[in-house]
């Protein structure tokens, strides 16, 4: 077995995975990787361990083929740093992307723990399928303050545009996202989800809970949603605060790594040209 492998554990070709996968990591989206027979060579491992690992890779969104041409890191549209506020829209558009969404419903719904509001709050339901050029990748469901978005004129018939945006609208009537708190979990998908996202019956979702809010505090938006897991990750970096020496020096450490973290935060991708983006 190759060195680079020898510290893991598991079958071979998930070994073989976890390297290339850092490897990967390094790389420009749309970068070519090495051909199967060349890394089996460079690994010293069979063909057919690197083709396992390879598509390993693939189903995890991280990696696409091209007939004929090769292996290539897999686009990953939306790059931002932890802290920096996006809406679904925004970061397509940022993309180059065209974001779209179908509203599958716009009605009152009962407050449940959890939610920012007072348990007396009237609620509306905004429920949306959320597409990438026309790729269902994602389903919001947002639980809206009915006295809210009635003040700034906010109706089914607004919602139902195919490229509404909810930070947009608030934005043009004079209200602003200030903060979120996000929270993801791996969840298996339920069956309307699997229905609407075109998921297989085992698949994977990442099930994401925002709640968003006004500079004064007023919750704006808390929104459930579940992403295709095939396109959509999360990166951050940890930096370890230093308990001993001269603060300042800590805080400019932290301005540099703050600088150069881009990569970081949700990805979105890739959409490939397929039902199933691979």
């Amino acid at each position: 077995m190759n060195p680079r492998t020898r510290d893991r554990e598991g079958p071979l070709y998930l070994q073989i995975a976890d390297r290339l996968r850092e490897d990967i990591i390094a790389m420009d989206s749309g970068a070519r990787i090495p051909s199967e027979p060349q890394l089996a060579k460079d690994w010293g491992v069979s063909r057919f361990t690197v083709a396992k690992a390879v598509e390993q890779l693939v189903d995890e969104g991280l990696i696409t083929r091209r007939q004929g041409s090769g292996s290539f890191v897999a686009e990953a549209p939306l790059r931002r740093a932890p802290g920096y506020l996006l809406s679904f829209t925004e970061a397509v558009e940022a993309a180059g992307r065209k974001p779209s969404h179908e509203l599958i419903a716009f009605t009152k719904t009962d407050w449940r723990e959890g939610l920012p509001y007072p348990e007396d709050a009237e609620l509306v339901l905004l429920d949306r399928l959320r597409r990438v050029d026309g790729i269902a990748v994602a389903r919001h469901r947002s639980v809206l303050s009915a006295e809210l978005i009635e003040s700034i004129g906010l109706t089914e018939k607004v919602a139902r545009a195919s490229d509404f945006s909810l930070y947009r609208y608030y934005g043009e009537h004079g209200l602003s996202v200030d903060t979120a708190t996000e929270h993801l979990v791996a969840s298996v998908a339920g069956k309307d989800d699997r229905k609407l996202l075109g998921l297989t019956g085992d698949a994977v979702v990442v099930a994401v809970t925002r709640h968003s809010f006004a500079a004064d505090g007023t919750p704006l938006d808390a929104v459930s949603a579940i992403y295709d897991a095939r396109r959509y990750s999360y990166e951050a970096r940890l930096v370890r605060q230093h308990r001993s020496g001269n603060l300042g020096q800590e805080k400019n450490h932290v301005e540099i790594l703050d600088a150069g973290r881009g990569h970081l935060g949700p990805r979105l991708g890739p959409w490939g040209t397929g039902g199933d983006g691979r």
